[in-house]
Order: C-alpha cells, then sequence, then structure tokens
C-alpha cells in the first residue's frame, strides 16, 4: 500500500529529538517490531472511553496496526510508523444545552416553574449518563495520526510533537523502548557539537550578547522572554546564530563555508522577529527577500532577533526550502527536490530519507560554523562587526525609505 502522509511524499515538518539510553538498538529486528505492536492503540470498549487515548499505529492510515519489515523499515535502518492520539470528549456546549433543555423540562413540571437544587442534582446525573452512552457509541471519537521517522545509525527520531503531543511521544517512547527523547533546540544541540571538542566549560560560560543598546539604555542587557520561559536556558544561541547567518549571507555573497561544504543560503517569504527585551513587540515580514526590507533592519536596531525565517538553502546543486525556528531548530513545510526515474514508491521513500539527513546534516554543520566563533574569544570581535553591520544597515534602510 502507498503511503499518503508525512516523510513519504509532500512537504515534511518536524522537530528532532535525539534517543538518549543505554538499550538502543543498534538494529532493527523483529523484538523491536513487537514492542511497538505490543503499545498499539487498541480503543477500550469496556465502559466509558478516557478524554484522551494514545498509541502506536502502523502509519499506513488510522486503523493500521500492523507493523513488519515491509511496511515499517526503510533503507535497513530507520523505522516508520506513527503516534496515534483519540481524543473522546462532549463538546462543552453540547452539555450546557443536554442541561438546559431538562432543566427547564423538569421546572415546567414544578407549580411554581422553578427548579429545586435536588433536581438540579438528578439532572446532572441524567447528563452525565446521556454522555457516557454517547462517549461508547464513538459518535465524539476523533483521531489522529503524528508521523515519526527513527534514524537509528544518527539515534535521532523525527516527529512533529509539541505541548500535550509532545508528553505523549514522551511517555509512550521511554514506556516501550526503556529509551529517552531529548529535544534537540538551538541550546541543546550546542552541547550535543562544542562537549566532544571538550569545550562543555565554553557552553556553561556564554551569556546573551548585547548587539544594541536597549530601550532603557546602554545598561540593559538582553533578556529573551521566550527562551527564559523554555526548558532550554541556552536556546538564544539559535538566535544570535540566525543574525549571524543573516549577515554573513550578505558579507560573502550568500555563500558559507562550512564542514559540509559550501552551502548558498538565502532568506526568502517570510522572517519573524522579536524583542530580545521583551518591550518593543514583534514583526513579520512576507515579502521576496525580506531581510533586505528597510523594515528588517530597524527591528535589529531596536533590539530585535530573528526567531523564525523562509530559508531557500542550496547544498551540492540540490535545492531546499523550508521554514526554520531558530530556538527550537523546528524545520516547517521542508520541500524535497523530486525523486526522478524511481522505479517503486519504497526507493523513492529511501531517497527523500537521505536527502532529510543531508538537510539537517547542513543545518548542523551551518551551525557548527557559527559556535567556532562564538564559542571563543574571537566573538568578541564578531560582535563588534556585527554592531558596526547593524548601524550601517539602519543607514542604508534609512537611505533606501528616502
Amino acid at each position: 500500500m502507498v503511503r499518503i502522509m508525512g516523510f513519504p511524499s509532500g512537504s515534511i515538518s518536524f522537530r528532532r529529538f535525539a534517543v538518549v539510553g543505554n538499550e538502543h538498538p543498534e538494529a532493527i529486528d523483529q523484538d523491536l517490531l513487537d514492542r511497538i505492536s505490543g503499545h498499539a492503540l487498541v480503543p477500550g470498549e469496556i465502559g466509558v472511553p478516557e478524554e484522551a487515548e494514545y498509541g502506536w499505529s502502523g502509519g499506513r492510515h488510522v486503523l493500521d496496526q500492523v507493523f513488519t519489515f515491509e511496511n515499517n523499515v526503510y533503507a535497513g535502518e530507520t523505522l516508520h510508523f506513527a503516534l496515534r492520539i483519540d481524543s473522546n470528549k462532549v463538546p462543552a456546549d453540547l452539555k450546557r444545552a443536554y442541561t438546559m433543555i431538562e432543566e427547564e423540562a423538569v421546572a415546567a413540571t414544578n407549580p411554581s416553574g422553578f427548579i429545586s437544587k435536588n433536581q438540579k442534582r438528578d439532572v446532572r446525573d441524567s447528563v452525565r449518563r446521556k454522555m457516557d452512552d454517547e462517549l461508547r457509541s464513538g459518535r465524539f471519537r476523533r483521531s489522529k495520526l503524528l508521523p515519526i521517522l527513527w534514524d537509528l545509525p544518527t539515534q535521532t527520531l523525527y516527529c512533529n510533537a509539541s505541548g500535550k503531543t509532545l508528553e505523549m511521544l514522551m511517555e509512550i517512547f521511554e514506556r516501550t523502548f526503556g529509551l529517552t527523547l531529548m529535544p534537540l533546540s538551538s541550546g541543546s544541540l550546542a552541547l550535543r557539537i562544542l562537549e566532544p571538542q571538550h569545550r562543555r566549560r565554553d557552553y556553561e560560560d556564554m551569556r546573551p550578547t548585547r548587539f544594541v543598546h536597549g530601550p532603557d539604555g546602554e545598561g540593559q542587557w538582553p533578556e529573551y522572554p521566550w527562551v527564559l520561559k523554555g526548558p532550554e536556558p541556552k536556546d538564544f544561541l539559535g538566535n544570535e546564530f540566525a543574525l549571524w547567518l543573516w549577515n554573513q549571507t550578505e558579507a560573502k555573497e550568500n555563500v558559507i563555508e562550512t564542514s559540509a561544504g559550501d552551502v548558498s543560503i538565502l532568506i526568502d517569504r517570510s522572517l519573524d522577529l522579536d524583542c530580545a527585551y521583551g518591550q518593543t513587540g514583534k514583526d513579520s515580514l512576507r515579502a521576496t527577500g525580506p531581510a533586505r526590507m528597510p523594515e528588517a533592519r530597524d527591528a535589529v536596531r531596536t533590539g530585535k532577533l530573528p526567531r523564525k525565517a523562509g530559508i531557500v538553502m542550496d547544498v551540492n546543486n540540490i535545492q531546499y526550502s523550508f521554514a526554520l525556528n531558530f530556538d527550537t531548530f523546528a524545520v516547517g513545510t521542508l520541500k524535497l527536490p523530486d525523486i526522478e526515474d524511481a522505479e517503486t514508491p519504497r526507493i523513492v521513500f529511501e531517497e527523500r530519507i537521505a536527502l532529510l539527513r543531508d538537510v539537517t546534516k547542513t543545518i548542523d554543520a551551518l551551525f557548527e560554523e557559527f559556535l567556532s566563533s562564538r564559542a571563543t574569544s574571537s566573538w568578541e570581535g564578531q560582535t563588534s562587526s556585527l554592531r558596526r553591520w547593524i548601524l550601517q544597515s539602519s543607514n542604508k534602510s534609512v537611505a533606501a525609505v528616502a
């Protein structure tokens, strides 16, 4: 059966998670597939269903409970399956309507025309029984699939999960495999890059860079409100990386040398900026080449830094376009090139997996290039250069407006 969702075709949105633990499987075998099958979602048939149920799915469709090498294993080392999440809840407006109808009917039988407290309690019990019956019938059950790609060689899991959905994914993954998922945001990814280089101390010493004076003056330092609310205190590195990347695309005519080779980068279609001082709000720019707009340069001058941007990236003469969230490193609507002359859907999917690996490897190489300066004493000189660039950009913007 041809898959119609997520990673095998179309655009892809995902976050990356490091698979952490001592029991990481070295290869995909039947035992691993049996573990997934043992935690597949089988909706409860006895009693009132839970408001939310979740479990694994084969991924081909919402009722798929088949886990085989043919359907779920690609290139011999990559697992493709899904998390099925079912919600089963009577809408609040409908519950309120049931209650009002029954209360009005009971009140009409009373000489006073009002309903008593005991009768209200009876109505609540009656409405609850009615809702339980409807929940059992499946009338309000809604199912969705969250595609998952587990790349065993790199111990990386790709999935577009966040919030409550992420909590469900992390819980069932640990329950199934005895392994933990660690979101690879800009802060945690920086540590994974620097620690093997014996530079953990450099990472721990990193503090936010002040590129411009704060709204309250020279003595104010950036706070990064979105980082303060998140789980990773070093995620501001992603926003500094975004500014560095923007500067590099202009200074080096869009071509940046990395360990993965020369990478051509263009900020295109969208650019979202937020105030690192939490005072001057947000800017969302939509245009061809938004980084060249006067509004973009003026936003940086007032203390805003990029949080998300549309990226067009050329690697080895292959072009990719996607949206990148710089603090979480979440990738949105990644468009992979068409796979030509593929004989089967399986070959197409395996080629797409290889391209996906190349994309993430290149993003990491760009980030590592930034960290090679950010984690050393040379960053002070780089910061001075960035400050001059910001002021020059501002002057050019004013001239352009005039």
